[in-house]
């Protein structure tokens, strides 16, 4: 059997954190949506052949990245195939529903693919599986499957979809408690103890208070949380972070290697990112590699307490969400004091000073209302500093994504009308 893990048209409106990563490297709960889909459905299996269809230009990203399965191959056609969209959200019918799902069928939910089996007498019926890497599936696979519509699956649209529902994944990603690390003796534990992990090489201080009344709160290994810190559940941190005194409240993931201060609710950090000093970072999603200078704080309420809008592919989204917080690109720096307001969008290395009141474009420094474009060969340079502070090398690869994302944002700069020149702050 083989499982085909694929991103649709959809894709623009998760940007910008997927202009640097296929749709299903985003992350939630623990894992990446890749990692789910893969255990959900092979389990301990070795019986599938996993192959992930991405763009083209990711490829070489992904491929560098994951030594374990096919990029972009074509499927062998002497075997069935299960595809399945690395936007699909991960919950317990899941697996009842695909193993129930027919050979020739598809599963379609609102007009998006969640699904499909195909039969190895239909896959050399496909001409190209271009649509596979972000392109419009449904058309693709109609020619050999039956679409089925169905209300029992669940794609995810939007990126504050992912946000909102981190706090279930951690829940149900939560297997068991278990103090493998230290943990001081004068660290308080509010409710239930078997709800708390801590990783080997974890250490966790004096006047730490860990508040797992809400949700279970894993800490990975190597992990130090400094005294005076706060973490309620659900909440999970990574390996190698280090929490400075912080406050993180309910439904947050904080990704591997990364260092967190001041206040975070119901936020994703991915991996190597810094919010380090004091300020708020609330209901947001943070890619890699970021750094948030002092006091950067990201407004996620309206004063009118109203519905917080997007803008999405030029167009403006009522999200129907009272909490909106930011959405930030790989690279991403924000200088002291930054403010930011609701709902808005950072591209991929953009720098920030000040007030920020509009979407940035990547590769852009703003300062209030003022934007001009950052020089790419400076942007490269940044990332390699950045990457080599934390023991990794810009690959050939990384770099060249980074170019090709330079021409791919171009017009987006042009459109909002960022200046070319010397940034003068």
């Amino acid at each position: 059997m083989q499982l085909i893990i694929f991103e649709d048209n959809t894709i623009t409106n998760f940007y910008p954190l997927t202009l640097t990563r296929p749709a299903y490297w985003l992350k939630t709960g623990f894992r990446t949506l890749q990692e789910k889909i893969i255990n959900t459905i092979t389990g301990n299996s070795t019986d599938y052949e996993v192959i992930l269809f991405c763009r083209g230009y990711l490829e070489g990203l992904v491929k560098e990245e994951t030594s374990r399965f096919s990029v972009n191959k074509p499927p062998d056609y002497d075997d069935e195939a299960l595809l399945v969209n690395g936007l699909l959200i991960i919950d317990n019918p899941l697996p009842d529903i695909l193993n129930r799902l027919k050979a020739g069928e598809m599963l379609v939910r609102d007009g998006r693919v969640a699904a499909a089996s195909i039969p190895r007498s239909s896959i050399r019926k496909i001409e190209t599986f271009d649509s596979l890497k972000g392109g419009d599936v449904l058309k693709t696979l109609s020619k050999v499957a039956k679409p089925t519509q169905s209300e029992a699956v669940h794609l995810f649209n939007y990126l504050w979809e992912i946000v909102e529902l981190n706090g279930r994944f951690i829940e149900a990603e939560f297997k068991h408690g278990g103090i493998l690390g230290y943990v001081d003796d004068d660290v308080k534990i509010y409710g239930d103890r078997s709800k708390i992990y801590v990783g080997q090489g974890s250490f966790i201080e004096s006047r730490v208070i860990l508040d797992a009344r809400k949700g279970p709160i894993y800490i990975g290994e190597e992990t130090y949380v400094e005294g005076f810190s706060r973490i309620e559940g659900p909440a999970y941190i990574g390996r190698g972070t280090r929490i400075f005194g912080a406050q993180i409240r309910p439904n947050c993931s904080i990704g591997e290697v990364c260092r967190i201060g001041g206040e975070v609710e119901s936020s994703i950090f991915h991996a190597y990112s810094n919010k380090r000093h004091y300020g708020y970072i609330g209901h947001s999603y943070i890619g890699e590699w970021i750094n948030l200078g002092a006091g950067t704080t990201n407004s996620n309420l309206k004063n009118t307490y109203g519905e917080i809008k997007v803008t999405l592919n030029r167009n403006r989204i009522n999200t129907g969400r009272t909490f909106i917080g930011c959405f930030m690109g790989d690279h991403t720096k924000t200088a002291i004091g930054t403010l930011i307001f609701s709902g808005k969008k950072m591209g991929v290395s953009s720098h920030l000073y000040g007030l920020i009141k509009k979407d940035i474009p990547s590769f852009t420094a703003c300062l209030n209302d003022d934007m001009t474009e950052i020089y790419l060969d400076s942007a490269i340079e940044t990332a390699r500093r950045v990457m080599r502070r934390r023991g990794k090398e810009l690959s050939h690869s990384y770099e060249n994504l980074l170019r090709y994302l330079f021409d791919l944002t171009l017009g987006e700069r042009g459109g909002a009308g960022v200046k070319r020149g010397r940034f003068l702050a």
